[in-house]
């Protein structure tokens, strides 16, 4: 009698097609390095010392053991205060569905997992030219020969990687904010610093973020959450104040006000101020003299 086998469908929860970099690496202490977005998933696993990351969703600290993805398109960057760190840093193609679960949580690694990561660096080290201590890197080149099936053990090393991080149930929530030491008024009040410095030209959020360390997206949430308004709006409100305060000496004149303040055109300088004080500057200038008088 002949046994009829019955074959059996290996589906992949995770399928990692491309990969696009492999880093290991020593930050020093206050280490900063500028805030990135791309539509590839990132791994940041610190293997000594501690780092602060900061997404546009907020900001949480990693410790020697612990792993963070950051999603694709989400803002990031990674920064050391008063303290080192090694880190650990792959990025890679996954456009599986059960990729979400990585999503906002840090990791803990075990040492089935601690491995599995060894070994993803020491095949990427086989297999690339690139040294991967260098926290720029954003290509990597293959080698002219590479051992045999470096390529899928890599594949597959990270594939199992991620399985094992689900499964273990280590990923907890990440906490943003709520333990930071760095509190969104503190944030808030820095931002508020710095436009006030900047009254007299411009400042743009981008050099808000790149001065603070901080991405523009999280630099806008704190702001809004802090003051409720938007730091732009905030900004061109303390110009606008200033500009009365300019009028009221009447030393200037309104193009030299709009010239003080970084705005180059009095026309527009003009429409601000009204959009502000429901005056113009002229009806405003008028106003204070009429209240010296009443005086």
């Amino acid at each position: 009698m002949e046994n009829k086998y019955v074959k059996n469908t290996l589906p992949e929860t995770f399928s990692v097609k491309y990969i696009y970099t492999i880093h290991y690496f020593k930050y020093g202490k206050n280490f900063r390095f500028p805030s990135e977005r791309h539509d590839f998933w990132e791994m940041v696993y610190i293997d000594g010392g501690s780092a602060r990351i900061v997404t546009e969703n907020g900001q949480t600290y990693l410790r020697q053991g612990e792993a963070i993805f950051h999603a694709p398109n989400v803002e990031h960057t990674i920064n050391t205060d008063d303290d080192f760190a090694n880190a650990a840093i792959i990025s890679f193609d996954c456009a599986s569905r059960a990729a979400k679960k990585l999503k906002d949580k840090i990791f803990f690694l075990g040492e089935r997992e601690k491995q599995l990561l060894s070994e993803i660096i020491t095949e990427g080290s086989k297999t690339y030219r690139e040294k991967l201590n260098d926290p720029h890197l954003v290509k990597m080149n293959k080698r002219d020969e590479i051992p045999f099936g470096s390529e899928q053990i890599i594949k597959n090393d990270i594939e199992n990687l991620l399985v094992l991080l689900i499964r273990s149930d280590a990923g907890v929530e990440k906490q943003t904010e709520k333990k930071e030491s760095f509190k969104s008024e503190e944030i808030a009040e820095k931002i508020i610093s710095i436009l006030k410095r900047k009254i007299y030209s411009n400042v743009t959020l981008d050099e808000i973020a790149a001065e603070l360390y901080f991405s523009k997206t999280y630099v806008k949430n704190v702001f809004r959450k802090y003051t409720g308004s938007s730091v732009i709006k905030y900004y061109i409100d303390m110009k606008m104040d200033e500009a009365k305060r300019l009028i009221s000496t009447g030393k200037y004149s309104f193009t030299e006000i709009a010239d003080k303040l970084g705005i180059n055109s009095v026309h527009y300088f003009s429409r601000l101020f009204k959009q502000r004080t429901d005056m113009s500057p002229s009806e405003y200038a008028r106003s204070i003299k009429v209240d010296n008088l009443i005086k």
